[in-house]
């Protein structure tokens, strides 16, 4: 079948970055594929399957947690993308159903016509509608009259078109009645002698403090961590800032002397240090400290920016101004001097204290700024600054309010207009109350027939025959097996042990794993309607992952299964002449295994260009030799880069030789704990394929015996506290020296020779 080639070039993080530096990678019918982790397998997938979906049906196992989803209540499980997720929705949406029936029929009770003599919210609708109909037939009469009367006031004229004044424009202005006073009448006199005055008003956004809080704290929290080790002030904060102000004064001498110890300050060192103080991660730490000083600073800015001017406003409103203006200034202080101040010294001693972490800023966050009663002044100031025929018109409408005051005191139009409102209130309320619960038994009906097609969609589908062939696979290697949880047509399962229901939350990383692995590759078969019969391009990025050996050899077993296709339920998965597998591993133990075993050479037939047969010298068809790296793809990626392995030569040989490879890779990376664990695995394998004894072989050197048992067994790398304090290239010259001492330097030396040769 045809190759593909996969563009790599065009791929690229958002920083600009790449992870490949190859163009491209050809990818044969079956590809096997060493990465470590970390070193892009998982992009690897996402390109191939960004670029071949259109073409392909692209199939990507990386892990259980989008194929198992848990359902606590029934202590099952179902196997479908996202499953756990749309249990909890269904579960919650089912109530949701339960608890908006019983609503709606309440409601239904409520706005329809009772049978039987009895009251509801329909009939007091019915009696609230006639009692206010009465009333506001009579306070409508009393408008009409006492519009005629305002529109016939002489001496003065209060109304500007007397044939315009009716009812309407009466009860417009019963809002406005009132009656005036002396010092009223005054006050409008002093309004038009005072000057203009003018006031601004103040737009100012208030900053999340307590964002720049966290922020500033999560800078404190971080420390750089030494990326080149120098002894003499790794331990010491007050050496290393000692050091990087001698740095900023003597980086662009040379040969000069050193005004703290008088010796020549030597090129070398200065290199050494700039490297130290110059690393990406000082530089970056550096960065953001300084960045957030200058915000800081801006914000500062900002707030210093803030003034008010007392002297703006009319007399009359100088007391408020000064009122607002005192506190303004109060809460600036604070925010100055409890904030700010306090952000700004803990960003500087931080600038000095890059490689430790400082301690957080327990502070109360400030008072925010609140400048709307402040520019309700300033709108009210503005009212002032009205010409004097504005007053004018105001006059004479103030004197007209005050009429039509004296007019609604004596018809007592403030009770009737009372009643009427409480009788429109009590009209609006039933009309409200039958509207509102109308809409929303309308409301209700739409959710109710929506949960209910959501929870349809939601429900896991059942698959006998899925979880049969699982349970089968399974049968020789767990103590366990899945079966319904329920009804056989539900998607839930559990797990039965020794007659006995076990709980799906004790089942391990590996078991989880192992199940989501035989469930994919069952449903591999399986024809989607969308895929429209396209050839698959299978990918398993890194399938063992936490799996015992019996786990690792049923998922080794399985994949060679159904690469080879030769079994009956494997061919419907994967064709060998339309298909593409790509498998995906950091585990060399699991690279190894998974690949075509036994003899795989044959002779082939060789054929021109033009496809007629090569002849050799006795006239018969020339033969070639071929093997499974010509009909396979095997890669190792490192550093970027696909490196194509072509014969078995250019392939680990052994598990052996894996480790020697692993260990190679993890003093590389200066990794030291897991480099003791790969040094006892081959002392161990040495001892054991040469039948030594493990006393004599440490003898005079026990101690290294313990810190390799010890240390190797270690779950995390960059531990806090380490129980040796050997560099990696000095756990190197140990392990060398063990096997100098047992007369195996030769071993040694061959293993890692080949390791670098690899490289």
């Amino acid at each position: 079948m045809s190759e593909l080639t996969i563009n790599l070039a065009q791929h690229q993080f958002d920083d600009g970055s790449k992870i490949f530096s190859d163009a491209d990678i050809c990818l044969k019918n079956k590809n096997f594929i060493f990465a470590k982790n970390g070193s892009g397998k998982s992009t690897l997938s996402k390109i191939i399957k960004a670029q071949k979906q259109a073409d392909f049906d692209v199939q990507i196992f990386n892990g259980f947690s989008s194929l198992i989803g848990e359902n606590e209540n029934l202590d099952a499980f179902a196997l479908a993308v996202n499953a756990g997720e749309n249990e909890e929705k269904i579960k919650e949406k089912s109530q949701q159903v339960e608890e908006k029936t019983k609503e709606w029929n309440s409601i239904n009770e409520q706005i329809t016509k009772p049978e039987a003599d009895g009251e509801n919210l329909f009939t007091k609708l019915e009696k609230a509608q006639k009692v206010f109909k009465n009333k506001d037939e009579t306070i409508k009469f009393f408008r009409t009259r006492a519009a005629k009367q305002i529109s016939e006031k002489h001496n003065p004229v209060i109304v500007e078109n007397a044939r315009s004044y009716q009812a309407p424009k009466f009860k417009g202005e019963i809002s406005k009645a009132k009656l005036l006073q002396n010092t009223e009448i005054e006050q409008f006199k002093q309004t038009l002698k005072t000057e203009e005055k003018t006031a601004n008003k103040i737009i100012y956004h208030s900053p999340d403090f307590d964002k720049y809080l966290k922020s500033v704290n999560e800078i404190l929290a971080s420390k750089v961590e030494e990326e080149i080790a120098i002894e003499r002030i790794s331990d010491n904060q007050a050496k290393r800032h000692f050091a990087e102000q001698g740095l900023a004064i003597y980086k662009d001498t040379h040969n000069e002397i050193c005004a703290f110890c008088g010796n020549v300050i030597e090129d070398t060192k200065l290199e050494e240090l700039k490297r130290y103080f110059d690393a990406d991660k000082v530089k970056a730490l550096k960065d953001r400290i300084i960045n957030g000083k200058s915000i800081i600073s801006q914000e500062i800015e900002k707030l210093n920016q803030v003034n008010i001017v007392v002297s703006d406003f009319y007399p009359s409103l100088k007391g408020k101004a000064s009122e607002q203006k005192a506190n303004i200034d109060t809460l600036k202080r604070e925010q100055l001097n409890n904030f700010w101040d306090i952000l700004s010294k803990a960003l500087d001693d931080k600038e000095k204290n890059l490689f430790e972490v400082s301690d957080d800023l327990l502070i109360s966050l400030p008072e925010n700024l609140n400048f709307d009663d402040y520019n309700d002044l300033v709108d009210e100031n503005d009212t002032f600054t009205q010409n004097f025929t504005d007053e004018q018109i105001k006059a004479r409408n103030e004197l007209r309010y005050h009429e039509i005051k004296v007019l609604l005191d004596n018809e007592n139009y403030a009770v009737e207009i009372s009643k009427l409102a409480n009788l429109k209130s009590s009209q609006d309320a039933a009309q409200k109350a039958v509207d509102d619960q109308t809409a929303k038994a309308k409301a209700l009906e739409l959710e109710i027939s929506t949960l209910q097609a959501e929870i349809e969609q939601l429900k896991p589908k059942a698959e006998q025959q899925a979880i049969d062939h699982i349970n089968e696979k399974l049968r020789q290697s767990v103590p366990w097996e899945l079966h319904f949880a329920g009804s056989e047509d539900e998607g839930y399962y559990n797990v039965l042990q020794d007659a006995k229901e076990r709980s799906v939350k004790l089942l391990s990383t590996g078991e989880k794993n192992i199940i989501a692995f035989l469930y994919f590759v069952e449903k591999l078969e399986e024809v989607k309607e969308e895929q429209n019969g396209k050839p698959k391009i299978i990918i398993f990025d890194d399938p063992m992952n936490s799996n015992d050996d019996t786990m690792q050899y049923l998922i080794i077993t399985e994949l060679q299964k159904l690469y080879q296709s030769t079994k009956d339920g494997y061919k419907t998965k994967f064709n060998l002449q339309r298909d593409h597998l790509i498998i995906l591993t950091h585990n060399v133990h699991f690279y190894l295994n998974v690949q075509p075993q036994g003899y795989y050479k044959e002779n082939k037939i060789d054929k021109n260009e033009d496809g007629s047969l090569k002849l050799n010298g006795a006239g018969k068809p020339k033969l070639i030799e071929t093997s499974k790296y010509d009909k396979n793809n095997f890669y190792r990626l490192q550093d970027g880069k696909f490196k194509l392995i072509k014969t078995e030569t250019d392939d680990f040989k052994t598990n052996y030789d894996a480790i020697w490879y692993e260990l190679q890779s993890l003093v590389d990376n200066d990794l030291r704990n897991s480099m003791l664990n790969s040094m006892r695995r081959i002392i161990e394998t040495y001892i054991g394929f040469n039948s030594l004894n493990r006393d004599e072989f440490y003898k005079g050197k026990e101690q290294y015996l313990k810190l390799f048992n010890v240390n190797s067994h270690l779950a995390i790398e960059n531990i806090s506290a380490e129980s040796f304090t050997e560099s990696a290239e000095e756990l190197k010259q140990l392990f060398k020296q063990l096997f100098i001492d047992n007369n195996a330097e030769d071993h040694f030396k061959t293993h890692w020779k080949e390791v670098q040769n690899e490289q």
